[in-house]
């Protein structure tokens, strides 16, 4: 993870922060009554790592600094809607939330493959800097509601994916080609580029189809959540690193209606409760990843670098995918992805160049 002690230093002092706010809002007073309760759906089973590392904890800031007044109960994928049809089941009204991953929509609009995290794209310090500071966080807000009469709130952000969990040593971009490889987002597209095929499956059935060789190979997040879904146990390479997704953005999505109705104060006590665990999951899962990998490189996995040339082109293709989805969709009318791509890539360029005095 790439700046990790000054990021950790970043965003230990926004969770102090963010802490104070909320014993200033009056969590030292006795718990008011509750008043609000909504039904959230997940893309992953009930009590699984990625549901106690993102969704409860998500959950639990939301009582924290509501004061216990709004009150959100937990359904694991499945229950009220499947991992890809989650806004749906929102705008519907199966649902009052739900935690999802923008990259699962990326049918929908190719904005959302920005939106998740970028292939090639910022690491999560740049990404958290664009979404918290830039203007990630307002592109966010008027697309869901321009294009879903929905209101989102971040949450959930985490640092860089491994490459692959693969039955076949991959060192560049051409031992790519022939692969069946789960994924989402755009790398999906990406992928099917440089001759690979790109298979969508939900994360609860990646194991299975891993291990009985439906696919070659898969990635999904971090190696703290991978090890425990036992990824390394069935597939003896482990590729690194992760330039597919340097970083992923998860977001707690209501009715924008639903929104409306709750009181100012409630909103903006629930959008900090969304930062607070945003900031905690990068970081503690950031440290448990250490933890992980500590245990994975004792193991008997076969472990792989991506050559530079082939990171660098990802890079490349990243940005060119970005460039002619925003162009396809402008000609269509929709301005989503080019105003989204845009900004995106150009907080990213300016990084890149004005942030040279940092320590990498």
């Amino acid at each position: 993870m790439r700046n990790l002690k000054g990021f950790a230093r970043v965003a230990a002092f926004s969770a102090l922060i963010a802490i104070g706010t909320v014993f200033v809002s009056g969590t030292s007073a006795p718990v008011l009554a509750q008043k609000y309760q909504f039904k959230l759906t997940s893309y992953v089973p009930l009590k699984s790592g990625t549901w106690n590392n993102y969704m409860q904890r998500f959950i639990d800031a939301v009582h924290l600094f509501t004061n216990g007044q709004v009150k959100i109960k937990g359904y694991g994928v499945g229950v009220l809607a499947g991992p890809f049809d989650a806004w749906k089941a929102v705008q519907k009204g199966t649902a009052d939330i739900c935690f999802c991953y923008p990259g699962f929509a990326l049918n929908t609009d190719p904005a959302n493959g920005i939106l998740g995290g970028m292939v090639g794209g910022m690491p999560m310090e740049e990404f958290m800097h664009w979404y918290m500071a830039g203007d990630g966080t307002k592109l966010l807000r008027d697309f869901r509601h321009s294009t879903q009469q929905l209101h989102p709130v971040i949450t959930g952000m985490g640092s860089t994916e491994f490459f692959l969990h693969s039955h076949k040593r991959v060192e560049k971009l051409a031992d790519l080609k022939g692969m069946k490889i789960r994924t989402a987002g755009a790398w999906a597209d990406i992928l099917k580029e440089v001759g690979a095929s790109a298979t969508v499956i939900p994360p609860a059935d990646i194991y299975t189809a891993l291990e009985r060789r439906v696919i070659d190979a898969t990635e999904f997040v971090t190696p703290s959540t991978n090890i425990k879904l036992g990824f390394h146990k069935v597939a003896k390479y482990i590729i690194m690193p992760g330039i597919h997704s340097p970083s992923h953005m998860n977001e707690a999505v209501f009715r924008q209606s639903d929104w409306k109705k709750l009181p100012k104060k409630i909103q903006e006590q629930i959008e900090a409760a969304g930062v607070y665990s945003a900031l905690q999951t990068a970081v503690k899962v950031g440290v448990a990843d250490l933890a992980a990998m500590k245990k994975l490189m004792a193991g008997r996995n076969t472990w792989v670098t991506l050559d530079k040339a082939s990171q660098l082109k990802i890079e490349q293709l990243g940005r060119a995918w970005a460039e002619a989805a925003a162009k396809k969709q402008t000609a269509k009318g929709n301005p989503w992805m080019a105003r989204v791509s845009g900004s995106y890539w150009a907080f990213y360029d300016k990084w890149k160049k004005y942030g040279v005095y940092r320590h990498n």
